[in-house]
């Protein structure tokens, strides 16, 4: 029972060593306060608007998440994809532009932050259509 004890102090510290933590703290404060603003909007248009026909909050929570999840989903895919296909590619992707991205020139940034955003967006209007 103490070792069982003593990994659950220690979970919170392992969490916070890796790497999923450390590059999505911001979305796992946001998403949970988004939530929760979202049901509070939908509560203040139902009591202003009582009468109003308005969606049930868990369907509509429910069609978020699963559309979220369809869409890392298809990122995943694309990765593992890009990652079988053409490895030299990820490899390149990998190694030179997400490791060393603050080494770059700051043209390079640039075009790569607009391919990448491009991809995500072209991604989202496939997914969510």
């Amino acid at each position: 029972m103490n070792k069982l004890l003593l990994k659950l102090k220690e979970t919170p510290k392992r969490i916070k060593k890796t790497d999923f933590y450390r590059t999505f703290k911001e979305e796992l404060v946001a998403v949970p306060l988004l939530i929760i603003f979202f049901y509070l909007f939908n509560f203040l248009m139902i009591t202003i608007f009582p009468h109003g026909a308005f969606f049930d909050f868990y369907s509509e929570i429910e069609t978020i998440v699963s559309k979220i999840v369809i869409f890392l989903v298809a990122l995943w895919t694309a990765h593992l994809s890009l990652r079988i296909a053409f490895p030299k590619i990820y490899k390149f992707l990998h190694d030179e532009v997400y490791q060393n991205f603050e080494t770059l020139e700051k043209d390079k940034k640039v075009e790569y932050t607009i391919k990448f955003i491009l991809v995500f967006i072209i991604a989202a209007a496939l997914v969510f259509a």
